[in-house]
């Protein structure tokens, strides 16, 4: 790989300025729930301040989006955008984001028609878009590739404080209306769960593959920083059994089908990647062309390469890796719903 793209950079960027935009919305929305204002900041301003800024991160996500899909770098359409669980890079982590941002598209949409709306249908909806800020901000700590970067988890550490510290005031305000302390108990345990999943998850090692990342996305990771110790050398794949999960995913403008299946084989341990593209017919899906890569348990590159010959449920690729011959792979796969078996069969890329 020649590096990390400008578009990269960028999609990061707004990511993180949508974070933080939507935090300063999200405080400027609690105070003027409670009225907030002073003689050097009236309550106009407030309100005025939250709408511009609630705009404003509307626009970043939408950059966010923009970058994400033009970047290229992971499978992920513009139908994930929007679509909760249609994307096969970091599945559940990537679907946060959708929802986030169709809870803002809702509270957007519906500011824009709130006079025909009448306000307790609008307040009912704003108040559900709330709710984007704790989904986008597990949605950046799950997805993003620089998660446990210092600086980045001491800001995530503001927002959150700046968003419990909000909401604990507005509650300490209303503590003598009904379910205030079960309010109080939610924000209050926000913080917690927050620290304990970046405990368990991001700041754990393998994380980007427990998240979701398609293993031919980790073998061709960038290469290390100046001073760390060296890539391990790819090993050539083994034969074996395998199990794991199936994707389907039909792209709406050209109609193609593209099938993911993510799997581990036994004995030698092995991340398998499948993926089979076809166009759909009255019988199904006719499956046509396709890509398979596999990586060894605790090496960092990886052999992939096409799919040469389809035929019902067996397939048989022909996978190169960063030195040595090629090699012939020849799986049989079998899909039931969402789970995928089979067995792997390696030989030199000569035999038939």
């Amino acid at each position: 790989m020649t590096g990390p793209s400008l578009l990269w950079y960028a999609t990061r960027a707004t990511g993180v300025v949508a974070l933080v935009l939507l935090t300063v919305t999200v405080v400027l929305g609690v105070a003027g729930t409670a009225r907030f204002g002073t003689p050097g900041w009236p309550r106009v301003l407030t309100a005025g301040l939250h709408r511009s800024l609630s705009l404003l991160s509307v626009a970043f996500v939408a950059a966010h989006i923009l970058t994400t899909v033009l970047d290229g770098y992971a499978p992920i359409g513009w139908i994930s955008a929007v679509v909760p669980f249609t994307s096969p890079y970091r599945t559940f982590w990537l679907t946060l984001g959708t929802v986030s941002f169709d809870l803002l598209l809702a509270v957007l949409i519906t500011s824009l028609l709130r006079v025909r709306l009448g306000y307790r249908a609008w307040r009912a909806v704003h108040w559900l878009g709330y709710a984007c800020w704790p989904v986008a901000l597990w949605h950046g700590l799950g997805t993003g590739t620089d998660s446990r970067l210092p600086w980045l988890l001491a800001l995530d550490a503001v927002c959150v404080a700046a968003v419990t510290g909000a909401f604990g005031w507005r509650l300490f305000l209303a503590h003598r209306r009904p379910g205030w302390l079960t309010a109080a108990l939610a924000c209050a345990a926000l913080p917690v769960a927050t620290a304990a999943f970046v405990a368990v998850g991001p700041l754990q090692p393998g994380w980007a593959h427990r998240a979701g990342t398609p293993v031919t996305l980790l073998a061709g990771s960038a290469a290390p920083a100046a001073g760390a110790a060296p890539a391990t050398t790819a090993a050539a794949p083994a034969s074996g059994s395998f199990r794991g999960r199936a994707a389907r995913a039909t792209d709406q403008a050209s109609g193609d089908v593209t099938v993911t299946v993510t799997a581990r084989t036994s004995g030698p341990t092995q991340s398998l990647v499948i993926t089979l593209r076809g166009a759909a017919d009255d019988s199904g899906v006719a499956l046509s062309r396709g890509t398979v890569s596999v990586v060894a348990a605790g090496a960092t590159r990886g052999y992939s390469g096409p799919v040469v010959r389809l035929a019902g449920h067996h397939l048989v690729a022909v996978l190169r890796g960063p030195a040595g011959p090629a090699v012939r792979a020849r799986i049989t796969l079998a899909i039931r719903g969402a789970v995928a078996t089979g067995r792997l069969t390696v030989a030199t890329a000569g035999s038939r």
